[in-house]
């Protein structure tokens, strides 16, 4: 393994290596040469004078990279990229030791003479510069990196003079195990990453090679290829020009990063989000704790039961240490984590790197039986009660024994319990249903054995109290994810800290290895609560996506993850009132990351080369004046409208002619649940929509059905229709005296007869009411004002009159102020709410309100946070309907 010198474990070195791509053709522009910082450094390779260079030292990496003369390479944006997405302390080192129009067979120590030999002149010339051996001066250079940091990677660019030749893998094989022999390497630690050529997408003159260059994971198993696609070529198409190399780069860095634990995130304060490669490898230079099996009496199992202790290294009887409680799943025993995860390499690696605090660590037999084999039927009933017995086993009988035979601190604060699958349900049963005992919980994958979310904590003040971490983490692939899902959905909405931790995997050790390298970090020492949200790789899928649409993806701060794969098209971008310009990936895909969005749900846009279009992968609404996206953002105050067991109302969706409009038009009925076959006549909302939206909008994005279900079933409102009309005429959906008349018209001549015919509701006024947001809220205004004798109640949601439309609302405002009495005694509700400072509509309806109080109109004024959205009009609609018909 890479031995010590002086080596800073935070200087990351990079050799790469290959022909003329990675030495670097496209012409070096003054952007490469500015704003370098200096933690990205360059050891020379050659001497170059002219640059104030000598071989064999450090600089920072200012171009060229390779040679004296040479031009822009990918790792100019390569380490830009890494230095900008690893903390202040990490820097970043290349060798670049490259040859134009060279075969890969250069770099073969056995082969180079030979090759060399009978090479041209101009090749022979520049491989004098490396002394006639290139990988000679590769591996000189790598070992004088090597006294100063640690090698991290391998990069190659090279396949262009070996286009067609199909045992180029096995040839780049012999190279890098040279390499990793030569310079003392472990293979699972560091990886070759191998770039395309120039990709046939822009017409690359060697893109052919790209299906060779694509075995080569299957030839070398910790090896990658980077994507060349859209990366922009020189017109002689065989190599990148400075924009190509940019982007190819910045691939090889998030490829890296990936790799080494890290998120692609030009983050200010970038950290470790998953196991880096290598973190489950021995180190034969670190110090390995003890493992041993040990015997205990269990009185609640009536026998003497097994379990294994891992002790530190430098464990000290002497000293007291923490507990961790680390349990297994239902196939497996008290050995499952030796044998499959590694559990003591995963932590000597991290106390290594000062990561994590010492602790002892228990892995049990978390099947409380007296034959407590994983032999036979593993779900046979008494062997699945074993696991629910095994809490007092833990709590009464090995608790106790350990504490007894080891020096341990004995409080809460210093006990963690964690565990995978059916370990992992035991965890959170047996840690949140004791939390005198443990302060630390975490469970990887949870399994059905997860009690209910109301059953692990019904009293979630007293955990936010007592829990320093609640850790829930699984595969995105696995099976069991809504296990994990409903849990942190509950946490979510009861203002519980955890975190809820999602990655690319399934149900395996993959996943929980990973699991264990993250938890155990946090484990005894103090915790930042307001970064939990951090700690995640993927997100939730949105609950209005398409169905099997793993994008756009909610993260657990409510920030969202869009990927769209369009491999053609030039720029995207996500419209959410900001745009979002997305980043195009080596495969084709753009991706981008939101600031926080409001909870509950958002009107969005897919911008692809600046045409607003519908994201394929989400549903689409009737907003904006088209189809448009939406996204329903997890709301904690958002209870009212969710789906619940309990009786459902249904919307109809009815056609009628219109002899206001002379056409058929369309409306939503909701009826109550009971409606069916109830003889009662039914009170009704005439409930509106707002401008570019339809008779659709309070069904689809209001929601409306489930708010009135909810009210009912808490008889909290009166069973009622609500009847969402259409309040666009004839496609005209101005704010004049026209439109509004026509809709007055279509609503006292067209729709209330329609209902009034065809459904069972009452008919008198005191049974009606008509309430809107936006511009339904100023057709609720004329139209309803106006008719007050045809309606007890009336709702005017995020609208108000113009203030600069005197003509309008002028004579509005002269009839109320001749008809104040009438309309006082006929509005037994006149209910008015915005959506705070932010609403577009808050200072027209300032001024509107002012001028009731003149007239000394009576009515209600309401506030809720969150503008001219939809989340706003719903707990409008929850707050409004309890008022109405009582």
């Amino acid at each position: 393994m890479q031995k010590g010198y002086s080596q800073d474990s935070d200087f990351h070195i990079y050799l790469s290596l290959g022909q003329s791509n990675m030495e670097g053709y496209a012409k070096i522009e003054p952007q490469d040469k500015t704003d370098v910082n200096p933690r990205f450094q360059v050891l020379a390779a050659v001497n170059c004078p002219e640059l104030g260079r000598e071989m064999g030292k450090w600089y920072t990496a200012i171009p060229p990279l390779c040679r004296c003369t040479t031009g822009l390479t990918p790792m100019d944006s390569f380490g830009r990229t890494m230095v900008a997405n690893l903390p202040e302390k990490v820097k970043v080192g290349i060798l670049n030791v490259a040859v134009g129009g060279c075969k890969i067979e250069l770099f073969d120590k056995n082969k180079c003479e030979s090759y060399v030999a009978d090479s041209p002149d101009w090749l022979k010339n520049i491989v004098k510069q490396y002394d006639g051996n290139p990988y000679g001066r590769l591996v000189e250079m790598a070992k004088i990196a090597q006294k100063k940091g640690v090698i991290k990677g391998i990069l190659l660019h090279q396949g262009e003079s070996n286009t067609g030749d199909t045992l180029w893998p096995q040839k780049v094989k012999i190279v890098y195990d040279n390499l990793i022999k030569d310079l003392n390497l472990d293979p699972k630690k560091v990886p070759l990453l191998s770039g395309e050529t120039v990709n046939e997408d822009q017409k690359g003159k060697c893109g052919s090679m790209n299906k060779i260059i694509a075995t080569l994971p299957e030839v070398i198993f910790n090896s990658y290829v980077i994507s060349s696609k859209g990366c922009k070529a020189e017109p002689d198409f065989l190599h990148f020009n400075a924009d190509g190399y940019r982007e190819l780069g910045r691939r090889y860095a998030e490829k890296m990063l990936l790799l080494s634990g890290y998120a692609l995130s030009n983050s200010k304060e970038p950290f470790i989000v998953q196991a880096p490669l290598g973190f489950d490898v021995v180190n034969p230079n670190i110090k390995a704790g003890k493992i041993e099996t040990i015997t205990y009496e269990s009185k609640t199992v009536g026998s003497v039961r097994k379990a294994t202790v891992y002790t530190p290294a430098g464990f000290n009887k002497k000293k007291k240490y923490p507990v961790l409680y680390l349990l297994h799943g239902i196939g497996g025993d008290e050995k499952e984590w030796l044998k499959e995860g590694n559990p003591q390499i995963i932590l000597e690696n991290l106390y290594a790197e000062g990561k994590i605090e010492s602790m002892i660590v228990v892995m049990p037999n978390g099947r409380a039986m007296k034959d407590d084999s994983a032999s036979g039927n593993i779900m046979a009933a008494d062997k699945v009660q074993a696991f629910s017995v095994f809490e007092q086993d833990l709590l009464k009988d090995l608790i106790p024994f350990i504490q007894k035979k080891y020096p341990v601190i004995k409080d809460r604060e210093h006990r963690a319990i964690a565990g995978l699958s059916m370990g992992g349900g035991q965890s959170l049963n047996f840690g949140l249903g004791n939390l005198d005992q443990f302060a630390w919980v975490g469970a990887f994958s949870a399994a059905p054995n997860t009690k209910a979310p109301e059953e692990l904590l019904p009293n979630p003040e007293e955990a936010k109290k007592k829990l320093k971490l609640l850790w829930i983490s699984c595969g995105d692939k696995d099976w069991l994810i809504e296990n994990s899902a409903r849990t942190h959905n509950y946490l979510f909405k009861n203002n519980v800290p955890h975190i809820y931790y999602i990655e690319p995997g399934v149900h395996d050790f993959k996943v929980w290895k990973n699991g264990l390298y993250m938890f155990s970090q946090f484990l005894f020492k103090p915790v930042e609560q307001s970064k939990f949200a951090a700690y995640t790789i993927l997100g939730t899928p949105a609950q209005t996506n398409i169905r099997n649409a793993d994008y756009p993806q909610i993260l657990p701060d409510n920030k969202v993850i869009f990927k769209i794969k369009a491999p053609q098209a030039s720029g995207l971008q996500i419209d959410l009132g900001k745009k979002y310009d997305m980043v195009r990936n080596s495969e084709g895909f753009w991706t981008v990351t939101t600031d926080v969005i409001n909870p509950g749900f958002n009107y969005y846009s897919l911008l692809i080369d600046g045409v607003a279009v519908a994201d394929p992968a989400s549903q689409s609404f009737y907003g904006m004046g088209r189809m448009a996206s939406g996204i329903e953002i997890p709301n904690k105050e958002g209870d009212f409208y969710a789906l619940k067991n309990v009786p459902h109302g249904e919307v109809r969706i009815k056609q009628y002619f219109s002899k206001v409009t002379n056409s058929w038009r369309e409306m939503y009925v909701y009826t109550p649940p009971g409606y069916e076959n109830s003889t009662e006549k039914y009170p009704v909302l005439y409930l509106l929509h707002g401008g570019g939206e339809d008779q659709r909008g309070w069904a689809s994005q209001g929601k409306a059905n489930l708010i009135l279900d909810n009210l009912i079933a808490e008889n909290k409102a009166k069973p009622m229709l609500i009847v969402m009309l259409d309040g666009n005429m004839s496609g005209n959906a101005r704010f004049n005296e026209n439109a509004l008349k026509a809709f007055e018209n279509e609503l006292k001549t067209a729709a209330i007869p329609f209902v009034e015919s065809n459904f069972k509701v009452a008919k008198e006024a005191k049974n009606r009411a008509l309430a809107g947001l936006s511009m339904g809220g100023l057709q609720t205004l004329y139209a309803g004002i106006k008719n007050s004798d045809m309606f007890s109640g009336i709702g005017v949601f995020s609208s108000g009159w113009w203030a600069n439309n005197p003509a309008l609302s002028d004579p509005y405002y002269e009839f109320m102020k001749n008809n104040t009495a009438a309309i006082n005694s006929n509005i037994k509700q006149f209910w008015i709410s915005m959506g705070g400072k932010e609403d577009i509509a808050y200072e027209n309806c300032k001024i509107m309100i002012k001028k009731f109080d003149q007239m000394g109109i009576k009515y209600k004024y309401s506030q809720y946070p969150g503008g001219h959205t939809w989340p706003v009009w719903r707990h409008d609609l929850f707050e409004f309907a309890p008022l109405l018909f009582n």
